[in-house]
């Protein structure tokens, strides 16, 4: 199997007035793959791909609405190879299609803290879907390439420090894919997930006691077709709490103590597995800088 990828592209950046900001470019790709099959009887089979000139334009703009609030929309086209197989064992081609976003982003106390909110649409050929208990010959998953798909959705995050000391971060996105006949994909996926962490510095507690958490919430996913009895087999939607402390000795060591999954969350890491993600673990770190 052998993979070459080259391309060449440019972007220009103008701003017609105070408030305006655009950005358009392009990328020109060239793109061959030749694998070789040999099957225990019979000859030897050898795939060729070559994709030459694809052009992918992408384009952006930004209105800076007050001082503290902006606006933006972009637009690009998707072009990219994939290492996923389908039942013959052959590789798919090339992911394609298009990228829609709007969005508007705020800077507050000084641009200590930031939030963002987008909404978007992608459309794509060749998007791979696993098959469910079905493997490529060589073992693998199979997929196969699903036309005319559009994943929608929305997202929103936040970062920054909201007072002195305390740090936050996190946010949220849901997202469905489709098929042209508006069944839903990649079901293995979370359609909505969500993050939240925050971090306090106790500065009153000898030289700074840093304390902080984590939570990572994710949507029910699903399997069809699972295991011999081909049933529906399904993880429930779930949320894993982290834990963390840090302290400072010296300018020069530190520790600090991490508790992950801190209420032993028991759930499947996929939904193509029987394997359990990790329960409930401390991980201590003493760090000495020279």
């Amino acid at each position: 199997f052998s993979e070459r990828q080259s391309g060449a592209y440019a972007t220009a950046r103008f701003k017609p007035l105070d408030v305006l900001s655009v950005i358009v470019g392009a990328r020109v790709s060239d793109w061959d793959q030749n694998s070789r099959r040999t099957p225990i009887t019979g000859a030897a089979t050898v795939t060729s791909r070559t994709e030459t000139g694809v052009l992918t334009p992408y384009a952006g703009l930004v209105v800076d609405v007050t001082d503290n609030w902006s606006v933006y929309g972009s637009y690009a086209d998707i072009f990219k190879p994939q290492s996923n197989k389908d039942l013959q064992g052959d590789f798919l081609d090339p992911l394609k299609g298009k990228n829609y976003e709007v969005g508007a982003k705020g800077a507050f106390f000084r641009d200590r803290l930031n939030v963002s909110a987008a909404v978007f649409e992608v459309r794509q050929d060749n998007l791979a879907v696993a098959l469910t208990g079905r493997t490529a010959p060589d073992g693998s998953q199979a997929y196969e390439a699903a036309q005319g798909t559009r994943t929608r959705g929305y997202e929103a995050e936040l970062s920054g420090e909201l007072t002195r000391g305390w740090q936050i971060g996190g946010g949220y996105t849901l997202a469905k894919a489709r098929n042209s006949k508006g069944v839903r994909l990649n079901t293995q996926v979370p359609m909505e997930t969500f993050k939240v962490f925050s971090t306090y510095k106790l500065s009153s507690v000898g030289r700074g006691l840093t304390v902080g958490g984590a939570v990572n919430y994710q949507s029910e996913i699903y399997a069809l077709n699972a295991g011999p009895a081909l049933v529906r087999f399904t993880q429930p939607a779930y949320a894993v709490v982290d834990l963390m402390a840090r302290y400072p000795f010296s300018d020069q060591l530190s520790a600090s103590v991490n508790l992950g999954n801190a209420f032993n969350k028991t759930y499947y890491t996929s939904t193509s597995s029987s394997y359990y993600g990790s329960p409930r673990n401390v991980n201590l770190t003493v760090k000495y800088q020279f």
